[in-house]
């Protein structure tokens, strides 16, 4: 039931970023910036810096290429995959989160709920 609870509130979180993105989406269009907020870009506005380290882990550890000399190949977590994540739309992203987080959560509730 914790864990339930746990995914509701990450729900509910990313549809609070979802109404934010929006946000940002209507001032790029009422400047006249035929533009949207990507993810990336999203992410950058808030927390610079996390994003950074977060670039810095992947690339370093958690890539097998780099983290195993013996590959020698380049990384392709952060650059070709997670890049590609980054330059999405942000709003749709957060918004499909949510209700995945959301349903999950319920899910996770109601059987706990029947159990009981």
């Amino acid at each position: 039931m914790i864990i339930g609870r746990i995914l509701i509130l990450f729900g509910i979180f990313s549809f609070i970023l979802t109404l934010i993105s929006n946000y940002f989406d209507i001032v790029l269009q009422v400047e006249g910036k035929n533009e949207i907020t990507q993810l990336g870009q999203f992410w950058f506005h808030f927390a610079p810096n996390s994003l950074q380290i977060a670039e810095t882990i992947i690339s370093r550890y958690v890539d097998p290429c780099s983290a195993l000399d013996i590959l020698d190949c380049s990384g392709f977590i952060w650059h070709p995959f997670i890049t590609s994540i980054l330059l999405m739309p942000a709003a749709p992203i957060l918004a499909l989160l949510s209700f995945i987080f959301i349903a999950f959560g319920l899910k996770k509730s109601i059987r706990k709920r029947k159990k009981t």
